[in-house]
C-alpha cells in the first residue's frame, strides 16, 4: 500500500503496523513517564501527569468537553498530585495506568501515543 507509514502485513489478529508497535515499554514510576521505543525504532517518552491531563476514558472526555465553555470550571478529576501506582498491557493494543485516586479506565491505545508523540493528539 503505498503512503502507508510502517510495514504492514497480514496475521491472525490482522494488520500490523510498526509505527504504532511497541517494541519496548517502561513505566518509570519514580520519574512518572512513560518511554516507549517503537517497532520502527522512534522513541516516545510521556509525561504521565499530561496523559492523565487527557486521559481518553468516557468519563474524562466527558468531563473536559463540557467545561469547555467556562474555562475557570474546575474539573471534579482535577490530576493535580495525582500519580500512576502501577500499569498494565490491555491486549497487544494498549496500557492501562492505575491511578493514585483509584482512576483506572483510561486505557491508552498505542496509535492515540504514537499520535501525541508525532504532535498531534
Amino acid at each position: 500500500m503505498s503512503g502507508d507509514v510502517g510495514s504492514r502485513t497480514h496475521g491472525p489478529a490482522g494488520p500490523y503496523d510498526d509505527s504504532v508497535t511497541p517494541r519496548d515499554l517502561k513505566v518509570q514510576l519514580r520519574e512518572q513517564r512513560l518511554i516507549v521505543d517503537w517497532q520502527d525504532g522512534q522513541r516516545g517518552e510521556y509525561s504521565l501527569a499530561q496523559l492523565r491531563r487527557i486521559c481518553p476514558c468516557a468519563t474524562c472526555r466527558t468531563e473536559r468537553e463540557s467545561n469547555r465553555s467556562n474555562p475557570l470550571a474546575i474539573l471534579r478529576a482535577d490530576p493535580s498530585g495525582v500519580t500512576v501506582t502501577s500499569a498494565r498491557l490491555v491486549g497487544n493494543y494498549a496500557i492501562q495506568f492505575f491511578w493514585s485516586d483509584g482512576h483506572n479506565t483510561g486505557i491508552f491505545d498505542f496509535r492515540f501515543l504514537r499520535s501525541l508523540a508525532a504532535g498531534s493528539p
